[in-house]
């Protein structure tokens, strides 16, 4: 469908900075998803692409077009885009079939293209059905898939989401993140999704761009920044993990809270460290090999178990699978085997590297 580039692009209002030399180019047909806390930015820059928002300095590009930047500006209606807001957005005196065809209705279009596209879209967001029907007769969802049937009939180069699931119930919210994908993944088309749910830019990107405080802190696939997390922050907003002050020497690094060892053989750090641990990457056990703990808390989630586990000076979290609460207890001694950990230096900022800038 479409690229988009952006070069050396910053926004400010008035003496506040709001987004710091971004530079990314956002492949044809790529499902990226701008994701980070409130006020990081990422709305601006999905504003800018759009058109809403003029950059203070930079460019933006959709294909070889340049559509901000400098004395060239292109204005929204002229940018061959979609976009589907947090809110709905539907006409409530409008049954469905004319929710959708609003944008060539407005334009003229014959009734034949009309009906031939307008029916074509609702087979594909799976509403062909409620043709007929009035807003106030669908679920959440089905409205939601309304604004996104009537962004997609122009055709557009570009797909833009801002938050568009945060009004629905977790359940029908985790459904509509997979019609989402598939729908826009059949259609070939370049996709920039802002949301500050991690589970959302998980499940649903090729590519996540972290941002804070304005500054992409990481961009990659859901797997690399999850697993090879840029730093702490990266580490701590993208899932769920502890952080344990240690020193790496000799092929191991000592944990003088945990009182123990962790192996390290490709000593990539040296000296002061920082290990991030997810609590999903330790295994709990009544073995004999491991580090000595003692469970003081658990908490039964149905699929999950999240336990408070003490480990020397250290309380650890470890979460394990639902079946766990029928062998482990408050109170009992286990072993705690990690499987899996992240080393940073520890060059004394951390905690203010962990710290959300809005």
């Amino acid at each position: 469908m479409s690229t988009i580039t952006i070069k050396n692009l910053t926004k400010s209002f008035e003496s506040t900075p709001v987004l710091r030399e971004f530079n990314e180019v956002f492949s044809d047909g790529e499902f990226v998803t701008l994701l980070g806390p409130s006020g990081c930015g990422k709305t601006t820059m999905l504003r800018i692409i759009a058109g809403f928002e003029v950059p203070t300095t930079g460019e933006v590009w959709i294909d070889d077009r340049l559509v901000s930047g400098g004395k060239t500006f292109v204005p929204p209606e002229h940018r061959n885009i979609g976009m589907v807001f947090q809110s709905y957005a539907v006409w409530p005196h409008m049954n469905v079939f004319d929710n959708v065809a609003y944008p060539l209705a407005i334009r003229h279009a014959a009734k034949a293209e009309i009906k031939t596209r307008v029916e074509q879209l609702l087979e594909t967001v799976h509403l062909s059905q409620y043709a007929e029907r009035f807003p106030s007769q669908l679920s959440g969802g089905q409205q939601q898939r309304i604004a996104l049937a009537r962004a997609l009939l122009a055709q557009p180069k570009v797909l833009l989401l801002d938050e568009p699931l945060s009004n629905l119930d977790a359940k029908l919210r985790e459904s509509m993140r997979f019609e989402i994908k598939e729908i826009t993944k059949s259609l070939g088309i370049t996709v920039v999704y802002v949301t500050h749910d991690q589970t959302e830019a998980m499940a649903m990107s090729d590519r996540i761009l972290l941002i804070n405080n304005g500054v992409v802190q990481q961009s990659g696939t859901p797997s690399e920044i999850y697993n090879n997390p840029a730093n702490p922050f990266v580490a701590d907003f993208l899932g769920k993990v502890d952080f344990f002050p240690g020193t790496a020497e000799g092929g191991r690094i000592r944990l003088s809270g945990w009182k123990a060892e962790l192996p390290y053989p490709e000593m990539k750090q040296h000296g002061p460290v920082v290990v991030a641990i997810r609590p999903e990457n330790i295994r709990m056990t009544r073995g004999e090999e491991g580090i000595p703990a003692r469970i003081e808390r658990l908490y039964y989630l149905g699929d999950t178990c999240d336990y408070r586990v003490r480990a020397g000076e250290e309380t650890v979290r470890v979460i394990a699978d639902g079946f766990s609460s029928r062998t482990f207890n408050r109170g009992d001694d286990v072993r705690l085997q990690v499987r899996e950990f992240i080393v940073f230096p520890d060059d004394g900022s951390t905690q203010e590297q962990l710290m959300i800038r809005t």
